[in-house]
């Protein structure tokens, strides 16, 4: 049974910290270098709502730090601009330099090539040969998957700025992704969520809440049903189960620490007409400030 752990987010280094214990702990050795993944899909974050939120990045920093570990940020290209640019102008890299970890942009590492969906996919290989890797998504709606969370995170990783060419084709790259980049650890930012015509000019729900579970189907599975979704449902997640990655039905998946119902909530679709009329503020916010 795959454990996933829920916890208010009151105090947000204090919660991620009993998320982590609630499962087991880090279980990582001191020696080895951890690759972080966070959501950083634009330079722009309005209402907290868009990237992965940095106080949750620091926690985690902090806690691997303190475990002895190096750390290292990752993030590749995508239409809004280079990760450089995008990790810089969020105020990122800042902190990341306050904070004596490193930065690579995913696109410039050596690479290994999978054919994928009738395409080639590079795949870097500080991210195939990571020792440790904990990804950070953040919950959200996605026009195109209807979620982004742990699995859709990992899209950001290959090299290729314009990655919605292959959108047509995500039901069969995403699971190949969550089957081909481990994951040690998935902590899920659900502290000021998204709803409606996400990823990134949705509209603002806070949920006060961070997730964390070593299974990244169980941990999506978890999320989606947060959002008032049923994972099998939704293509990528249950087509990344029928390949064995993961379970998404309830009796295979243990929640713990707060209570799942207290927070689940209908999320508001893409394309909904609410969803559309309430977004003119967060295009407003993204594309015209």
């Amino acid at each position: 049974m795959e454990k996933v752990s829920l916890v208010e987010a009151v105090d947000i280094d204090k919660a991620i910290r009993e998320s982590i214990e609630l499962i087991g702990g880090l279980q990582l050795a001191p020696d080895k270098t951890v690759v972080i993944k966070p959501n950083v899909c634009n330079s722009k974050n309005p209402e907290g709502m868009v990237l992965t939120d940095f106080r949750v990045i620091k926690a985690i920093v902090d806690m691997v730090q303190e475990n002895g570990n190096d750390v290292l940020i990752v993030e590749s290209d995508n239409i809004s601009g280079t990760a450089e640019m995008r990790v810089e102008k969020s105020g990122l890299m800042g902190l990341l330099d306050d904070w004596g970890v490193d930065f690579l942009n995913l696109s410039h590492d050596n690479y290994q090539e999978y054919e994928v969906a009738e395409t080639v996919l590079r795949l870097p290989r500080t991210v195939l040969e990571a020792e440790y890797f904990i990804n950070i998504p953040k919950i959200k709606t996605c026009a195109h998957t209807l979620v982004t969370l742990g699995i859709k995170n990992l899209y950001g990783v290959f090299q290729r700025k314009k990655k919605s060419t292959l959108h047509k084709h995500l039901d069969t790259i995403l699971p190949f992704l969550a089957e081909t980049i481990r994951n040690d650890l998935i902590i899920v930012d659900g502290i000021n969520c998204m709803e409606g015509n996400g990823p990134v000019i949705g509209n603002p729900v806070c949920l006060n809440l961070v997730l964390a579970g070593r299974n990244v189907v169980s941990v999506d599975a978890v999320c989606s049903w947060l959002m008032g979704y049923d994972p099998v449902s939704i293509p990528h997640i249950a087509l990344s189960a029928e390949r064995g990655i993961g379970p998404v039905d309830s009796d295979s998946i243990q929640v713990v620490g707060d209570e799942l119902t207290k927070y689940a909530r209908d999320f508001e679709p893409p394309y909904s007409l609410k969803a559309t009329l309430k977004s003119f503020k967060a295009i407003k916010n993204i594309y015209l400030s």
